[in-house]
């Protein structure tokens, strides 16, 4: 059964037509205004900063936020399908994620489709985490770095983590994903079945990535679609959440099973009752927001 928090949600979902047929910026804007206007009161945080990563030919939006005693940092990248979403919408959910976990947060704010198409989000997302990564005394960064995200978010951070192994770059301590896009589905059971009624469909889904894609062979790329990698060892240990009522659900949880066959440390945690998106409407269901602790509290275990 739906975690009954959700159920007004849903039934407004239904009822807001098919945001596909909708221009894009136009699109965009209604979202973020509607993340903005649903979070809450600000969650009180003992330290937040504002920066600028300098990169080649552009500039991105990074703020920290820090509210423990720990000196390791998870870098989290935003959910919100490539086209929308950025640090002010996810401000609430960082100040939450930090105070959970004692972990320093740096919420990272990319390119958006379809202005940027693929691979401009994820080269954000790889150089941003290797700026820091470099750069750990400008953040007051002493102990281990670690990754994250949701959604897009959490396509981004697992595609980073395949790129720096390949690139022999610095790895991420731990790879954090909350209910990951990793790769096209169309027949996957979840998909067929919670792929019309629970908030994002699949019609949805396939309109993210057509915005964020110039055309299909992007989909095969392992760097836009993790799981159809080959190879999946010598990544960071993992934690995946999946949520039962997530058209994503089956992809994700293959990928738990396909990361421990590579020999890498994964932990699978499907969210029963929830849908996609939970994690940052933890202040709408008393059990996303008990998930999203529990995964705030296993973190320091890894950093």
């Amino acid at each position: 059964m739906v975690d009954p928090d959700f159920r007004t949600l849903i039934e407004m979902s239904k009822n807001s037509g098919d945001m596909t047929q909708i221009e894009p910026a136009m699109l965009r804007n209604f979202l973020d205004e509607t993340s903005m206007s649903s979070q809450g009161k600000k969650i009180d945080i003992r330290e937040i900063k504002d920066y600028k990563i300098k990169l080649k030919e552009r500039t991105l939006k990074a703020r920290s936020y820090s509210d423990g005693k720990s000196k390791s940092a998870l870098v989290y990248y935003h959910g919100g399908g490539f086209l929308f979403g950025n640090i002010e919408t996810y401000d609430n959910f960082c100040r939450f994620l930090a105070k959970e976990s004692g972990i320093m947060i740096i919420s990272i704010e990319y390119r958006l489709a379809p202005e940027n198409k693929f691979p401009d989000a994820f080269n954000d997302a790889y150089d941003s985490f290797h700026y820091i990564a470099q750069n750990m005394n400008k953040f007051g960064i002493e102990g281990k770095i670690g990754v994250g995200g949701d959604s897009a978010g959490a396509n981004l951070s697992a595609a980073l983590c395949l790129k720096s192994r390949d690139m022999k770059a610095e790895m991420p301590a731990v790879q954090i994903l909350f209910y990951p896009s990793l790769a096209p589905d169309n027949f996957s059971r979840s998909f067929m079945e919670y792929g019309n009624d629970y908030v994002i469909t699949g019609k949805m889904i396939r309109y993210f990535g057509a915005l964020y894609s110039h055309d299909m062979k992007d989909f095969i790329d392992p760097y836009f679609s993790p799981l159809v990698a080959d190879d999946l060892s010598g990544l960071p240990p993992a934690i995946i959440i999946s949520n039962e009522y997530d058209p994503l659900r089956d992809p994700e949880e293959s990928y738990v099973k396909k990361l421990r066959q590579a020999g890498v440390s994964a932990l699978g945690i499907r969210g029963i009752g929830m849908i996609h998106g939970s994690a940052t409407d933890f202040e709408l269901s008393h059990g996303a927001r008990t998930l999203v602790k529990m995964v705030a509290r296993v973190i320091a275990d890894y950093l």
